[in-house]
C-alpha cells in the first residue's frame, strides 16, 4: 500500500517519500498539539523537545551505532525524563512552572550540545547523522520512517480518541475532572506520553529546536476557525498535514531544508488565521466593534 502511494505521486521517489512522511508527521503533530496549547503547556513541550538531544547522543555512545531505532529510543527516554523532572520540580520543590521549564530546557540543550561536540571530536564518521536531530533532515527519510510514523501515530491518535472526554475535561475544567475521580497525575502522564510520541517522531525531521512550532502553530490556526475540541483536533491535524505536504514540495524544488520550511508555512497559516478568521480574527472583530461603538455614541 505504501509503495503504491509513493509510486502514484507525480514526484520523484525521494521527494515522494519526504512529502508523504512530512504529511503524516504534520497530521499527528497537529492533532496532538491541542494537548499543549489548551493546557497552556507549550513551553513544557519545547523543553521536552530540546531534551531529546542528550538522549540521542547518549544512545549513540552506548550503542556505538547511528541506527534510528536506538537513537529514537534514547530520545524518548530523555524526553520522558525531562517531563518527570519538570513535574517533580513543580510539585515537590515548589518551583514555579516557568522556572522549572527554563532550567530543564537550558540544561538539556547545553548537555546535548556538549555531547554532540564530544562525539564530533572523536572523528567518528557516523556522528554526522546526529546533527540532523538538532535542525532536522527530512531529506534523509526512508520508507521505514513513514511506516514508523504511521504506526506510532495511529496508536497515539487512537489513545487520544479513547481518552478524549477525560483529556477534554482536564483541559477546560480541571476541577470537574478531580470531582469525577480523574487523578491529575494520570491525566498528566497520558498527555505527556502522547506528546512524547509526536516529539520523538518529528525530532529527526523537523529538529529538536523547531519541533514545538509544528505542535503549536496548527492548533493556533485551527482554534481561530472552530470553538469545539471535537473539530479542533482533526482540523489542526489537517492544517499540520497541509503544511507538511507544502513544505516538502517547496523544499524539494527550492533545495531548502524541509523542517524550517514546514514550520514557516505552519506559522504563516496561524498568523493569517489570527488576522483574517471569519469570526474570531482580528479584522472580523474590529469590524464588529466599530458599529457597536457608533450605536453607543448614537444612543447618547
Amino acid at each position: 500500500m505504501l509503495n503504491w502511494l509513493l509510486n502514484s505521486l507525480p514526484l520523484p521517489y525521494p521527494d515522494a517519500v519526504v512529502v508523504v512522511g512530512t504529511a503524516a508527521l504534520g497530521f499527528v503533530a497537529g492533532a496532538l498539539g491541542p494537548l499543549l496549547v489548551l493546557r497552556r503547556r507549550a513551553m513544557f513541550g519545547d523543553a521536552m523537545s530540546h531534551a531529546t538531544l542528550p538522549g540521542v547522543a547518549i544512545a549513540f555512545l552506548l550503542a556505538g551505532t547511528a541506527s534510528p531505532g536506538y537513537l529514537l529510543l534514547g530520545a524518548a527516554a530523555s524526553a520522558s525524563a525531562a517531563a518527570l523532572a519538570m513535574t517533580a520540580m513543580v510539585r515537590s520543590a515548589r518551583i514555579a512552572p516557568d522556572a522549572a521549564i527554563g532550567v530543564v530546557l537550558s540544561v538539556s540543550l547545553t548537555l546535548g550540545l556538549v555531547l554532540l561536540t564530544h562525539i564530533a571530536s572523536t572523528g567518528d564518521s557516523q556522528q554526522a547523522g546526529l546533527n540532523a536531530y538538532l535542525l532536522g533532515q527530512a531529506a534523509g527519510m526512508v520508507e521505514q520512517d513513514i511506516a514508523l510514523t504511521l504506526t506510532l501515530g495511529t496508536i497515539a491518535l487512537g489513545c487520544l480518541l479513547v481518552w478524549f472526554r477525560l483529556l477534554r475535561s482536564a483541559s477546560f475544567d480541571p476541577g470537574f475532572s478531580a470531582v469525577i475521580g480523574a487523578r491529575p497525575w494520570i491525566v498528566d502522564a497520558a498527555s505527556t506520553g502522547l506528546l512524547a510520541v509526536a516529539i520523538v517522531l518529528g525530532v529527526r525531521t523537523v529538529g529538536a529546536i523547531l519541533m514545538v512550532a509544528l505542535l503549536v502553530a496548527p492548533c493556533v490556526a485551527a482554534r481561530q476557525l472552530t470553538t469545539t475540541l471535537a473539530r479542533l483536533v482533526p482540523l489542526a491535524g489537517l492544517i499540520g498535514a497541509a503544511a507538511g505536504v507544502t513544505g516538502g514540495v517547496v523544499s524539494g524544488k527550492a533545495e531548502l531544508p524541509a523542517g524550517p520550511v514546514i514550520v514557516l508555512i505552519a506559522t504563516t497559516v496561524a498568523v493569517l488565521a489570527v488576522l483574517f478568521a471569519p469570526r474570531r480574527g482580528v479584522v472580523a472583530r474590529s469590524r464588529t466593534a466599530v458599529p457597536a461603538t457608533r450605536d453607543a455614541e448614537g444612543a447618547r
